[in-house]
């Protein structure tokens, strides 16, 4: 049986993820001097932490065929339910994670904004403890939008005054934990403002809230699918313009509230940075008219994150152009007047691209009519659900290259559902055989983070990758961890 790591009550939350976080799951593994060697000097000529040597598919310095033998030959599990089979499996790149940081951070100096603009991580992106700490050390703050999200960046060390909770549903306890330990909260409606004063008054603890704003905008500016948009017209987000001043009315009235800033999300996958440049102005305006009536705490603008990546890897030119994280950063500070700070709140800028979900080929089959060729796979919608979801692209990369001839095909997993696909109509430049392993490229927001137990199947392993050496930083699920839940204490 896999042994599992025991959590306790909840008291004792904060030892349980020091442990977590200070540990390795397993020991660390490394590959040959040799490897490393012709590795790094292939990464010396590349932006990106995968690449290929050799035709083998690398993170960093190390072979992701290697990573998958590896953990196939130390699961330790001899279930009758478990064939010790490694994927489906994330990988991450740290290395990457953290030149997604510093190309933030070079833009923001390069701007003239070191000190007044601030990172905030939004920690929905990719919940992982261990990515977290990585954030966390390069000093930025996190956006939550649960109350566990809350306890996870503050367990894993950020700094309470750089944790916002966000969120149009806050319950009274996600509110209580942030009061007490010093946390921002938005105002997403009337009556979010009222359960925040309630809370506030039982503490008698001031509040520093961020108001959000819907500026109910049109989709045609904000051109992503609907599911992605959050400053719409209809949307169930923020503060409309018209109700606004009933907000303002409420907060004024209150001792324990202090508004110390104004908020706006428009959306995910933005590929534009003049839209930010919108909202900026938006907010801008609405602060000058708040200031003459008398709210002298306005210090920041938070516009929110949603910043898109290039998903096509350059194959699909309508996707173009795709706006850098330089111009966004640019968009923004050319506005700002001196006494302004902002936050932004990049997540899958951030770590989208850190990750791949590695998958085995388990056949393949034809359509009666011969019009789809199908490649079922291991991996599933319960694994990365964007293609079934938002119909969002994945590019799809073997892990070892082998003369073939190309195809198309619909890459589908093993889940009954009919919308369980991972690619489809997908003209892949090898064919794929029964045993390959597929790279999905570009898992590392939302993916595990919206990973489910859909068909009881067992979420993945996890694997973090720093240099020539890598380690689990999430073990593979079992029958066991599913229903444990399910039975009496």
């Amino acid at each position: 049986m896999c042994k599992q790591l025991k959590v306790g009550p909840r008291d004792s939350l904060q030892p349980v993820l020091s442990a977590i976080l200070q540990i390795p799951l397993i020991a660390v593994f490394e590959i040959s001097k040799q490897q490393k060697n012709m590795a790094n000097a292939q990464q010396a000529k590349l932006s990106t932490a995968f690449y290929y040597l050799n035709d083998n598919f690398y993170c960093e310095n190390s072979p992701v065929h290697q990573i998958e033998n590896e953990l196939e030959k130390t699961s330790g599990c001899d279930d009758d339910d478990d064939d010790r089979s490694a994927t489906p499996l994330y990988i991450y790149s740290q290395a990457q994670l953290h030149r997604n940081i510093q190309s933030y951070k070079d833009a923001i100096q390069s701007a003239g904004m070191s000190g007044r603009m601030h990172i905030f991580y939004a920690v929905k992106a990719n919940p992982n403890l261990h990515l977290m700490e990585l954030v966390r050390k390069q000093n930025c703050g996190a956006v939550t939008v649960s109350g566990y999200e809350l306890k996870a960046a503050l367990n894993t060390g950020f700094v309470p005054e750089m944790i916002l909770l966000n969120g149009n549903g806050k319950q009274m306890w996600e509110i209580r934990l942030a009061l007490k330990n010093g946390c921002m909260l938005n105002v997403d409606s009337y009556f979010d403002a009222e359960n925040i004063i309630s809370v506030a008054r039982q503490l008698q603890k001031t509040a520093r809230v961020l108001i959000r704003v819907n500026p109910g905008l049109e989709q045609s500016s904000t051109p992503v699918h609907s599911y992605l948009s959050t400053a719409l017209k209809n949307s169930k987000f923020g503060i409309p313009l018209h109700q606004f001043d009933q907000v303002l009315e409420l907060l004024r009235a209150e001792h324990f509230i202090q508004v110390v800033g104004l908020h706006c999300h428009v959306g995910s996958t933005i590929r534009d940075a003049f839209i930010y440049s919108d909202v900026t102005r938006i907010l801008l305006d609405i602060r000058q008219k708040l200031i003459t009536q008398g709210y002298a705490h306005l210090k920041y603008l938070d516009i929110g994150g949603g910043l898109g990546i290039d998903y096509y890897h350059g194959t699909n030119q309508e996707q173009s152009p795709l706006s850098s994280t330089g111009e966004l950063i640019q968009a923004i500070a050319s506005l700002l007047p001196p006494d302004v700070e902002v936050i932004i709140e990049p997540g899958r800028s951030l770590v989208a691209n850190t990750g791949i979900l590695v998958t085995k080929v388990l056949g393949s089959k034809k359509s009666p009519d011969g019009g789809k060729n199908f490649v079922v796979v291991d991996a599933a919608m319960n694994d990365l659900i964007r293609p079934s979801f938002y119909q969002a692209y994945h590019h799809v990369l073997p892990v070892r290259k082998s003369i073939s001839s190309e195809g198309t095909y619909d890459i589908v997993g093993p889940i009954c559902e009919s919308g369980d696909f991972l690619a489809v109509d997908r003209r892949l430049a090898q064919e794929p055989v029964k045993g390959d392993l597929m790279a999905i490229m570009d898992i590392g927001a939302y993916g595990m983070a919206m990973a489910s137990n859909y068909n009881m199947r067992a979420r993945a392993a996890e694997v973090l990758v720093d240099g020539n050496s890598w380690k689990i930083i999430r073990r593979r699920e079992n029958f066991e961890s599913l229903v444990r839940t399910m039975t009496a204490d």
